[in-house]
């Protein structure tokens, strides 16, 4: 949009600067064309009367005899001798009369004018040349005679006027080239481009058809161009936003259904203390319990989504050091405490310190021993590990529950997913594993699950180390 509020298409714009660029191209060339070919015009027709000047000065000179060249001067032979048709000659004496001159096909005499500035530098300097403008002509002036007496002179002109008449044609014939040649340049451009930004336009009512609402569309352009490689960037995003935005409907829908179940236990429980349930101690107990409960259920979703909200805005960014064999301890000390029934036992612990968020890997830790927990059996065993290597720290999970089927191995970190169960599990949203790969995934690492061959799950942690301190592979006891 201009400032004046005209809105000027690109392909306009392109078409207006092709017209500019052959406008200038065509115009420097004509002009310097029409001045160059203007200037060998004058200056032939200069040499031309210079070269007959002062070839007819030679013949007074040659034909001279001893008593002098008054008589040559006035040969009327004198004019008949010139080499080159159309030229004006006139012999005069120094004091400017008239001896001879060139005559017409009316035998009518042609005088060459000569301003006396001319005629007294000719005298001086022996010669002179000037472009007469009426009749336009080139005129060439040569002394008869020394300096200190001179006999008179001789005075050749070139005549300009059907030269100049042709150098004019010429001009308007460039001037109208140059216009013509413009205006189509404008119009072939504004067509080329036309065609060439018609993937463009096919862009921005694909965009703008997305923005409306339908997430199906696509460009579909596949040249092998610029403009092919930027419609497979595009299409790339729309994917990901279909994507995105459905991922962001699911989860609405899945976050509301989740919800839904502890509120209408709280609400149920309510009605219950509100009726007969407030007068009897047993259902008042069992219903204070359920709200608890249930209230507990709730409050942990709406915390998991929050956080899950928070890392996909802006993922943990505080990079300090951090001792990962201790965090690795805090946790287990913590999750122990949440089912005393299944032992946690450190099989390995590596010292290893690694760049990120102290308090968000060791909540992806609980996170990772909760899920554990959950599916083991009662008198069952998570085990944990912790080996430093080359560059990367890995932590790893294994409980003695049924498994993952395999189908589902990739998808247990998907938000809401719930399907796996052990003995032992509690209620879940399925938001823990989610919230661990995206922690894990803020720290530059990763998160996958597989299953043991003897069964039950693992889930293997890895995180790159930090560089300015080594970690110092060495086992701690657990």
């Amino acid at each position: 949009m201009s400032p004046g509020g005209v809105t000027i298409r690109l392909r306009t714009r392109f078409a207006l600067l092709a017209a500019s660029l052959v406008l200038l191209v065509a115009s420097v060339v004509g002009v310097v064309g029409y001045l160059t070919l203007r200037h060998s015009v004058l200056a032939h027709a200069a040499r031309t009367a210079q070269t007959e000047a002062a070839r007819l000065v030679g013949l007074i000179g040659s034909s001279s005899d001893a008593q002098g060249d008054s008589l040559d001067i006035t040969d009327s032979a004198l004019t008949s001798q010139l080499s080159t048709p159309g030229l004006r000659v006139e012999v005069d004496r120094a004091s400017g009369r008239l001896i001879q001159s060139t005559r017409t096909h009316s035998r009518a005499r042609t005088r060459v004018t000569l301003p006396p500035a001319f005629r007294r530098r000719c005298l001086t300097h022996g010669s002179a040349l000037e472009r007469q403008a009426s009749p336009a002509a080139q005129v060439a002036c040569r002394r008869v005679g020394p300096a200190a007496a001179p006999l008179g002179t001789v005075a050749v002109a070139a005549p300009l006027q059907d030269s100049l008449e042709s150098l004019s044609a010429l001009g308007n014939a460039v001037l109208i080239a140059v216009v013509g040649g413009t205006a189509l340049a404008a119009l072939l451009s504004l067509a080329l481009a036309r065609r060439a930004l018609r993937p463009v336009r096919t862009m921005a009512l694909t965009a703008e058809r997305i923005r409306r609402g339908d997430l199906t569309r696509r460009v579909d352009y596949r040249g092998r161009d610029e403009l092919g490689e930027l419609a497979r960037v595009l299409d790339a995003c729309f994917d990901q936003l279909e994507e995105g935005i459905e991922r962001q409907r699911r989860f609405g829908a899945d976050a509301s259904h989740e919800l839904k179940t502890p509120l209408s236990a709280i609400r149920a429980n309510v009605e219950l203390l509100r009726s007969w349930g407030g007068n009897d101690p047993a259902a008042r107990e069992a219903a204070l319990a359920s709200l608890d409960q249930s209230s507990r259920r709730a409050s942990r979703l709406v915390a998991d989504l929050l956080q899950l909200a928070k890392l996909d805005r802006e993922p943990p960014v505080t990079r300090t050091p951090v001792p990962l064999d201790e965090v690795v301890l805090r946790a287990v000390r913590e999750a122990q405490a949440l089912r005393a029934q299944v032992a946690i036992r450190v099989s390995r612990l590596d010292e290893a310190t690694v760049q990120g968020d102290p308090v968000a890997l060791e909540q992806l830790l609980l996170n990772l021993l909760d899920n554990a927990l959950a599916a083991s059996p009662v008198a069952g065993e998570v085990e944990v590990s912790l080996s430093a290597g080359a560059g990367d720290a890995k932590v790893t999970v294994s409980d003695g529950g049924p498994g993952i089927p395999a189908d589902e191995l990739d998808r247990v970190f998907e938000r809401f997913f719930s399907k796996r169960a052990g003995t032992g599990a509690r209620a879940s949203a399925g938001l823990g594993l989610a919230i661990a790969r995206e922690i894990a995934r803020g720290h530059d690492g990763d998160l996958r699950a597989r299953n043991r061959p003897t069964g039950g799950a693992v889930f293997e942690l890895t995180v790159p180390l930090e560089l300015r301190a080594p970690a110092m592979v060495r086992r701690r006891e657990a």
